[in-house]
């Protein structure tokens, strides 16, 4: 492949909802352009973008693919996103590289949700967009509904700059409102076809309108009656400043599984979306966090924005060059999240899907892939050190379903551990830590088919199989009354025998803050100082213990006050033992109650779904705090809510909201737990007691 300068560069993501047909797209841009000598499908597994074990099994994208196209002496690298919600941190990563965005909508099913989470996406980062209306051979498919709908969503700022011939199994081809074509491949020398007269003119003079508002000498052109004296460049020009502007979206359409206007998608990709001198990039120097500005000729610099994990090749790193070129063999100072070093590049490429294509040198507004760098992780910055930048990481969305993990295999939990935090450098929305009290490691994700794809990968790339469960909650126990309770450990069996002896006052504490308050008081030398550590460590360990249900012990004040002592008999070992008897009583005698964890919820919501969520959190003993608009139709619900309520809530509410709304968490407190639901962890804490 030859060097392409920065001008002549296209970076486009790809996104949209799922089975709306981007990949083959794709597919068709790859095949158009002679890279490949046949049709890649996904229905037949041929793709030459889903090529991972779980991509064509499930016939659906599940990470980012980078598919490298040339076309009219021009280098598009589009990137290939999945439309499933739960891989949108993929999505993010492509468009934090990408210098705009291609929604692709389906024909015959409009705008769905995935549609407005990638425009949201886009919008945030003020990203150029377009869209391309895919399916257009398929049954119930209706330009016009799609694009009103489009309109509807998304602005004025939403133009055609093409129209179909025909729809459904008639679809025969495109017109191009800028270059009048009719079908694939074969300009028309002479009119529109007379039924789509019409809708040609009111389609044009609707694109001239919205381009001519971000275009002085259009709209003094337009405002003046002149547009039919109005000449391709000028129009072209005019749609493409629009577009660098965000301003104006241009709409193409055709079939990317039938191969029907693949070509004219990749003409208006080339001479409407940008090239990546269209803007500078900002970041911050890692030296003194003032903010830096870099222009493409300046000295090197590039971010990861996607890491691939292979067993046997190691980390695959996809760099988007933000400035200055990237070299095949050289050394750049990396700047990390907390870290820095270097980084020695032994080797960069591109790619089709899986194919690799040496390059030399990657000239600014490129993207690469390098392999086996040591320490660089997604959203890492690569530079020159002589121009130290950061570049702002993204933003990932927070895992929302946690789960316990182990190990299938017993034995095997820490293969099936490391095999995770493998990954974790592969999705930065993968999460694994160890629950101190409940002993149990928790791996969170984005939702059930995010982790059940994650179990597939680790299977297949390291040949360990995980199990997932429900995790189990840190309940506490404590105590509503005050009690005089003995304890006495006495034992002789020939010998040296064990005697311990003590009389405890245990009661809540007056300080509820989750701590348990040691003291004594004992006069007389009833029970000798040397003991009483002893007794301070039976106590701390049996209330950590649990006594009703098996879970530590709060807010409890434990006052030695008395006992007795042999001699010869008494050790630290008895009065551990009897303070633990006496402390298991005094608990059972003092009102003891089941705490259970109480979470602050935050759920963001379209305001449509505002009173279904309410309700579903309230079926769930939840407390709403409160609701405060954000704005965009976007309602910002707080409520309190037992954590044990909270196991796959992250499932209802995407099937509650199509999977438009969001939460997050955090530990608010430790409340009492209602007597019929305590009963039961209760029962259950006895069964397994038995078993055991």
């Amino acid at each position: 492949m030859k060097e392409y300068a920065s001008e002549f560069i296209r970076n486009v993501a790809v996104v949209g909802h799922g089975k709306t047909g981007k990949t083959s797209i794709l597919d068709a841009c790859i095949f158009n352009s002679g890279a490949a000598k046949r049709l890649g499908k996904v229905d037949d597994g041929t793709s030459l973008l889903d090529y991972e074990a779980e991509e064509t099994k499930r016939k659906m994208t599940i990470s980012d693919s980078l598919a490298v196209t040339e076309w009219k002496n021009h280098k598009i690298n589009f990137i290939d996103t999945p439309g499933y919600p739960d891989f949108v941190a993929e999505v993010q990563g492509a468009l934090a590289a990408a210098d705009s965005a291609l929604i692709i909508v389906a024909a015959n099913a409009g705008v769905e949700v995935e549609t407005e989470k990638a425009w949201a996406l886009a919008e945030e980062l003020n990203l150029p967009r377009a869209f391309f209306i895919n399916k257009m051979d398929r049954e119930h498919a209706d330009f016009n509904k799609v694009l009103a709908e489009l309109r509807e969503k998304f602005g004025n700022g939403v133009v055609p700059v093409q129209i179909p011939i025909g729809k459904e199994s008639s679809f025969k081809g495109v017109i191009d409102l800028i270059k009048v074509y009719a079908k694939l491949g074969e300009e028309v020398k002479g009119d529109t076809p007379a039924d789509l007269e019409d809708a040609v003119e009111e389609a044009r003079l609707e694109m001239l309108d919205t381009v001519a508002e971000f275009h002085d000498e259009l709209m003094e052109k337009y405002l003046e009656g002149e547009t039919d004296d109005l000449d391709e460049k000028e129009i072209s020009e005019a749609l493409a400043e629009g577009v660098s502007q965000a301003k104006v979206f241009p709409v193409f359409v055709g079939s990317g599984l039938q191969n029907v206007a693949i070509d004219k998608l990749l003409n208006g990709v080339v001479e409407y979306l940008p090239a990546p001198n269209y803007k500078n990039y900002f970041g911050v120097n890692p030296n003194n966090d003032e903010e830096v500005e870099r222009k493409l000729t300046d000295g090197f610099s590039a971010q990861i924005f996607k890491t691939m994990v292979d067993p046997f090749v190691g980390r695959m790193s996809y760099i988007r060059v933000f400035s200055g070129d990237m070299k095949g063999d050289a050394t750049y100072q990396l700047y990390g999240d907390g870290y820095e070093g270097q980084e020695r590049i032994s080797g960069i490429f591109t790619m089709q899907g899986k194919k690799q294509i040496p390059m030399d040198v990657a000239h600014a507004g490129d993207i690469v892939v390098t392999s086996k760098l040591s320490a660089a992780k997604t959203c890492d910055t690569l530079c020159e050190k002589s121009a130290a930048i950061k570049y702002p990481r993204v933003n990932y969305p927070e895992p929302m379903l946690a789960m316990a993990v182990t190990s299938t295999k017993k034995g095997e939990e820490d293969k099936v551990y490391t095999a995770i935090a493998r990954q974790q450098d592969e999705d930065p929305t993968i999460k694994l830590y160890k629950n101190a009290e409940t002993k149990q490691t928790i791996l969170s994700g984005v939702g059930e088919v995010h982790l059940d794809i994650l179990s597939d990968k680790i299977q297949r790339k390291f040949g360990v199989q995980m199990q997932l469960g429900e995790p189990r909650v840190a309940y506490r126990e404590t105590i509503r009354k005050t009690v005089e309770v003995e304890g006495k450990h006495k034992k002789q069996s020939g010998g040296h025998g064990q005697y311990g002896h003590v009389w405890l006052k245990i009661g809540p504490n007056k300080e509820p803050d989750g701590k348990n308050v040691f003291s004594e008081s004992i006069f007389g030398g009833s029970v000798p100082r040397q003991y009483f550590p002893a007794v301070e460590k039976g106590t701390n360990e049996t209330l950590a213990d649990g006594v009703i249900a098996g879970y530590p012990v709060v807010n409890v004040n434990v006052n030695l006050y008395d006992g007795s002592y042999h001699a010869v008999d008494s050790s630290e070992a008895a009065f551990k033992m009897a303070t633990s008897i006496a402390i298991k009583k005094g608990i059972l005698s003092a009102d003891p109650i089941l705490l259970e964890p109480i979470d602050e919820i935050t759920v963001l919501t379209p305001e449509t779904y505002m009173g279904d969520i309410i309700g579903k959190l309230n079926s769930k003993r939840g407390k709403i705090l409160g609701m405060d608009p954000k704005g965009k139709g976007i309602t910002e619900v707080k409520a309190l809510i037992p954590e044990s309520e909270l196991y796959k809530y992250a499932t209802d509410l995407r099937s509650q909201t199509q999977g438009r709304a969001s939460y997050s968490l955090k530990f608010s407190h430790y409340d009492p737990m209602p007597d019929k639901l305590a009963e039961k962890i209760i029962e259950e804490n006895k069964a397994k007691s038995a078993e055991k």
